[in-house]
Formats: structure tokens, sequence, C-alpha cells
């Protein structure tokens, strides 16, 4: 499937969905030039009422000007929150393409992620539901309180940090997000930004803001990183305004 053609069919999929932030299209884009990667990546973010759908393609890095006959090796969407019209336009980007589990099983393996994914050729088209948690036990207190003061100890190192946040983000919970919007104000925690914006926690958009400022122009990689982090929250904070009340 050609760039123009995946494109042309989320735009058949999704006509009259909002889009929640600008769309981030990397070639055109002159500070993700010298990114070192072997792609492009596109992002785009749709909303309605509670949900979100954050899709994104990949393909390629050929010239600019070659991108729309590019071939996309990936197009993949991220459901979450919770929107039944935004699951139904996401299951027509799958139609009429040839069922290949296999692909995902063997990137992903079992990450408890519910994914459905068919391919057009050599393009894998993935749907990932990122269903909303439901209740889920508390973490043992201990154990809580040894993951938050690996947060709290200013010695600990970033690997440290990193891996206490995994673990502490196995249970969505206030006092988690607390924890983890506390690490933000001191310091800076991709890990930490990446859970948070899946949990549309717009709080974490002023640290997140703080810490794109201050990326130097010759680190593309985290550039491109916090940006799109940035316009996820950015697409969040529409679906909070949007939603009705009730909703």
């Amino acid at each position: 499937m050609k760039l123009s053609e995946a494109q042309a069919l989320l735009e058949r999929c999704f006509t009259g969905v909002s889009e929640g932030a600008p769309r981030l299209v990397e070639p055109d884009d002159s500070r993700f030039a010298l990114r070192p990667s072997a792609v492009w990546l596109e992002y785009r973010w749709y909303v309605h009422v509670r949900g979100l759908a954050e899709v994104f393609l990949k393909w390629g890095r050929v010239p600019r000007a070659q991108c729309a006959d590019a071939e996309v090796t990936v197009l993949r969407l991220h459901l979450l929150g919770a929107s039944p019209e935004l699951a139904v336009r996401a299951q027509r980007v799958l139609e009429g393409g040839t069922p290949s589990q296999e692909r995902i099983l063997d990137l992903f393996g079992g990450d408890g992620v519910r994914r459905e994914c068919v391919s057009f050729g050599r393009t894998s088209v993935t749907v990932e539901h990122w269903e909303p948690p439901g209740p889920s036990p508390l973490l043992d207190e201990a154990r809580f309180q040894a993951l938050t003061g690996t947060l709290d100890d200013p010695d600990s190192t970033n690997e440290e940090r990193h891996e206490a946040v995994q673990r502490l983000a196995v249970e969505h919970s206030p006092r988690v997000v607390e924890a983890l919007l506390a690490l933000l104000a001191r310091k800076p925690s991709l890990m930490a930004l990446r859970v948070l914006s899946e949990w549309g926690v717009v709080e974490a958009r002023g640290p997140l803001q703080r810490d794109l400022a201050l990326v130097r122009p010759d680190n593309p990689a985290d550039l491109w990183a916090l940006t799109a982090l940035d316009r996820r929250l950015e697409a969040w904070a529409s679906v909070t305004r949007e939603a009705p009340p009730g909703a």
C-alpha cells in the first residue's frame, strides 16, 4: 500500500471525526531531518466523546518528493479511552486485508494488549485496543512504598526510576498518578510521561512542555518523542473539553 493510498484510507474511515491535535508529519518538519532512523513517521489523533484513536504510519526514509509513492510498512491504530464510534471507524481500516496475527505475535508476544492485524501486501495494519483499566488490585503497601521511594531517592539512576515507573504502572490509581506527577515536577522521566499520556492525565503536559523546551536541536530523537507525547496530551485535553456531561 502506497503512502498516498494509506492516507486516503484513513480519510475515508475517519471522515467527519475531529482531530484533537495537529498531525505530526516528520518529513514536513525540518527539525526531524536528522533523526537517526531508516523510516519516516506520521501521527494523527482522532477524538470522539471519551475516546482517542492515535494513528501512525511508517514508511522508508525516501526523499520528501517521493513519499506519496513510497510503500507503507506499518499502519497502526491505538484505541484509548472509551469510544464505540472510534472502534467502529478503526474496524473499517482493517476491511479487505488478509488476517496476519502471526506478524504481531512475533513482534509483541503476550503483553496483554488485544490486537487485530491484517496485511495489504507488505503493509501491516494493526488495531490495538488499549481499553481503560477497570478496578485492579492495589500493589502491596510495602512494594508501593519501595517503588515510590526509588522515585524520591535523589541518588537513584535513570534506569532505576524507569523500572520503578513501569512496575508502578500496573496499578492505575490516583496515588500512582500523584507519584508520577511528583516525579515529573522534580526531574524528566520519559517513561512517566508515556504512562500518564496513555492514561489521559493532562496535568502532565506542563512538565512535558518544560522538558520539550530544554531539548537541544541536535537531539531530534528526544525532540520527536516529546513532541508526539505533547500532541497526544493535547488531544486528550480536547476530549475532556468536548465530552458532554455524563458521557
